[in-house]
């Protein structure tokens, strides 16, 4: 996946937050009853913002915003957590 080809698309999130991680920050998502995910601080925040409405360029622009890093230090990553997010069928395009 690379962000020429998502940066228009509107992904949307799949599942719900359960819980927080007592032992780490990571954050809990379940998808079904048998599909439990740990997300990492990050990726759960990416994972947040995909409503729907907001394009992958917005989520990239908004995180670059509230970082304070330059869009070229974030959209890879990002580009990346997304990928990663819709392989565990945590998103949809």
């Amino acid at each position: 996946m690379n962000f020429e080809d998502v940066k228009d698309k509107k992904p949307k999130k799949i599942g719900e937050l359960i819980d927080r991680s007592e032992e780490s920050d990571n954050y809990i998502v379940k998808v079904a009853e048998d599909k439990v995910y740990e997300l990492a601080p990050i990726a759960y925040y990416i994972w947040a913002m995909c409503d729907g409405n907001r394009s992958v360029d917005e989520i990239v622009n908004e995180l670059s915003k509230e970082a304070n890093l330059d869009i070229s230090q974030v959209r890879d990553p990002v580009v990346m957590v997304l990928d990663e997010l819709e392989k565990a069928s945590l998103i949809t395009f």
